[in-house]
């Protein structure tokens, strides 16, 4: 067991289904005299998971370890895949547990397991920042800690035999119902010890590679975050897959991330198109605006309007009033004026100009707004209906004073 991560003076939640793999590491954790909590999850998937209760409620109680137990029944999951439904409820249950006083939670994964994520991983040909289990990750605010991942399986096996450590089998992990359990039985148990080791080996020169990658994106990254938006010209090409990868994950789980998808981000940001809208997975979208791209969630709403009736300071979802700001955001209302009206645009939206009628949207093409942006852009109206202000573009032009005392801020 690798204790690199632990500490005698933290509290740890361990979750224990009953097999060898977290049985073992249980023990270990005990006899090494580690402050523990036992978290124990029953799906009744299986015949037999009373069988798994036992054995770890009776090892709980001879040690005198706080026990924990969730029930689901299939009805719980019976909607998307059962082993990410199962996996987001036993998180949410170690989050109830952890909240009890605990500092971290500890899983039990090993060296066999890591085999079979490196290989899934690389039969997909998916991105990864990290190729394998990392030994601590954060998932869902919670610290969680991998200390066996040097370990095989039949060590660990080995280990609850030698120790009188009860133990119960899932048999459902020699079928070959769910992928993993395809590559586990008929994949990588074909393989030598030669063959495993050139597996941590490429996952190892594939994660030196991929830090060395992510120092370089760290302030093309931060750049984006702090504007929302970032000049695609600024980054590497080399980097291109890697930066939009990183924008990706944030937004959308990294099983629904292709390389294929990354391609076509690629293929559009670079093409000769200044505006671009790009639909995404899960409701989010790639806009290219003037060589600015950003990932953004879908709109639900693409219109508004808003009643102002006095000159009074109030922030609104798209915009902001103030009485103090920018000239070419203001203009000089009188109670004439009122009610005002703010909103987005319509079809056929013209303003007045010293310069003659504008249309809103050549106005908005010629300012270069990136186009996810128009839709949503504040043009105040007096209450005759017209046009009086654009913030930042035009003002009707009764409304060229230099005295403005309604500012909107988009």
């Amino acid at each position: 067991m690798n204790e690199q991560y632990l500490s005698h003076q933290k509290r740890y939640v361990i979750g224990v289904s009953g097999g060898c793999d977290s049985m073992a590491l249980l023990d270990m954790m005990v006899k090494k005299s580690y402050q523990v909590a036992i978290a124990h999850v029953n799906y009744n998937l299986r015949e037999d998971t009373d069988e798994d209760y036992q054995v770890v409620y009776d090892y709980a109680t001879q040690h005198n370890i706080p026990f924990y137990y969730k029930v689901f029944t299939k009805e719980d999951y019976q909607q998307g895949n059962f082993q990410a439904v199962a996996r987001q409820m036993r998180y949410h249950f170690y989050h109830e547990v952890l909240d009890q006083g605990y500092d971290a939670v500890l899983l039990a994964h090993h060296l066999d397991d890591e085999l079979e994520t490196i290989y899934m991983y690389l039969e997909r040909g998916s991105q990864t920042n990290y190729l394998g289990i990392e030994p601590i990750t954060t998932i869902q605010h919670m610290t969680i800690i991998r200390p066996l991942l040097d370990t095989k399986k039949q060590a660990l096996r080995d280990y609850c035999i030698q120790n009188h450590i009860a133990f119960h089998d899932d048999y459902t992990n020699f079928q070959t119902h769910f992928k993993r359990d395809q590559v586990r039985n008929l994949v990588l148990n074909t393989y030598t010890d030669q063959q495993k080791e050139e597996l941590l080996l490429k996952a190892k020169a594939y994660n030196q590679r991929k830090e060395h990658i992510q120092f370089q994106l760290k302030p093309l990254l931060e750049k984006y975050h702090a504007e929302n938006k970032i000049n695609y010209h600024e980054i590497p090409e080399a980097l291109y897959s890697d930066f939009l990868f990183c924008l990706l994950e944030e937004k959308i789980p990294v099983e629904k991330i292709s390389q294929h998808l990354i391609n076509e981000i690629i293929h559009q940001m670079t093409s000769a198109k200044p505006n671009i809208m790009l639909e995404l997975p899960l409701h989010q979208q790639f806009i290219k605006a003037y060589d600015n791209i950003t990932i953004t969630t879908l709109s639900v709403n693409k219109s508004y309007a808003y009643t102002i009736t006095s000159l009074k300071e109030e922030d609104y979802g798209y915009f902001s009033v103030r009485l103090q700001g920018a000239m070419n955001d203001g203009v000089n209302v009188s109670d004439a004026d009122f009610p005002l009206t703010i909103r987005s645009i319509l079809p056929g939206d013209v303003i007045k100009t010293s310069g003659g009628k504008k249309k809103v949207a050549r106005l908005f093409i010629n300012n270069k707004i990136p186009s996810h942006e128009r839709a949503l852009y504040p043009i105040v109206v007096r209450n005759d209906g017209e046009i009086i202000l654009i913030p930042g573009i035009a003002k009707r032009y009764e409304y060229l004073s230099t005295n403005p005392n309604l500012f909107v801020i988009k």
